[in-house]
């Protein structure tokens, strides 16, 4: 198989499982964050390192088309060390160095869930999760709106 199809096979992957962990209540994204709290090197690593990674793979194969394409050497060394660069920056989320928390699946998890309450007592709607830990606190969050309006009424 060709370098650029590799290359973007890869970037696709980590992408999308970083994608999935840090924004999906699905269950692959629920498994993603359950597997990474059981990893050895931390929390950077989804918040980090696998973002980076992927998107050094995927400069890589746009470096490798616009070679095949014929484009200027400094156009392609460009993309080169932008790659480099971001790989290093991967490497980087081995440390356990403290990130903004917006950088991590638990502060994003979080936020869905308080916009999911949000919108259930206002009435609204909600698309809940429809398996694992985050459908059962939405429902336990649900039936507790449910029980307080009740009371109000």
């Amino acid at each position: 198989m060709s370098n650029i199809v590799m290359a973007f096979i890869i970037s696709g992957l980590l992408l999308v499982s970083w994608w999935f962990e840090m924004f999906s209540d699905s269950g692959f994204g629920q498994m993603a964050r359950a597997m990474n709290k059981k990893g050895r090197y931390g929390k950077n690593v989804i918040a980090l390192m696998v973002p980076a990674i992927g998107s050094s793979f995927l400069v890589w194969a746009i470096a490798l088309i616009v070679e095949s394409v014929g484009f200027s050497e400094l156009s392609i060394d460009v993309l080169g060390y932008v790659a480099l660069v971001l790989f290093a920056i991967g490497l980087v989320g081995l440390f356990s160095i403290p990130l903004p928390r917006w950088m991590y699946p638990e502060y994003h998890l979080a936020k869905r869930e308080r916009l999911r309450a949000e919108k259930l007592a206002r009435g609204e709607a909600v698309k809940m999760p429809s398996s694992g830990r985050v459908a059962v606190e939405a429902q336990r969050l649900e039936q507790a709106l449910r029980r307080q309006s009740d009371k109000n009424e």
